[in-house]
């Protein structure tokens, strides 16, 4: 599901980082956070992309088109923060999950950390490779 569908509630449930995105723009629980993102962005005449770019700049994932599996995208984050969330992402994932991590650059030196710290937990499957985006599917084996 897009985050713009999601309730404020669920984006907050789901991801606490997201508090600060949303309070800074007034978006809130009220009415029990029942309302849709993208309602409660219309309801303030603020541009719901600018809110989901927000959110993903913070690090909220996600889901893929068909619903399948999350999507990290770590293109806005800085560049000392992205190894440790995905690293979290994936340690969060059970066995036989899986998620889609969108890059801005060849991730293969996080491939080798996979390897190295992880032998065998992790599988990796390019969806997309680059010039200015590379797409990879991560998953966790055991």
């Amino acid at each position: 599901m897009k985050i713009e569908q999601r309730t404020i509630a669920d984006i907050l449930l789901r991801w606490p980082e997201a508090t600060a995105v949303l309070e800074a723009r007034g978006l809130d629980t009220c009415c029990g956070g029942i309302h849709t993102l993208e309602e409660a962005a219309d309801a303030h005449t603020i541009p719901v992309g600018d809110v989901v770019e927000a959110l993903r700049a913070v690090g909220v994932v996600e889901e893929s088109e068909d619903g399948a599996v999350p999507v990290l995208d770590v293109r806005a984050l800085p560049h000392g923060e992205r190894h440790p969330r995905i690293f979290g992402l994936f340690r969060s994932l059970p066995v036989g999950g899986a998620f889609l991590l969108v890059n801005d650059h060849d991730p293969k030196p996080l491939y080798y950390q996979f390897q190295a710290e992880l032998p065998g937990h992790v599988s990796w499957e390019p969806q997309e490779e680059g010039p200015e985006r590379w797409v990879v599917r991560i998953g966790r084996n055991a």
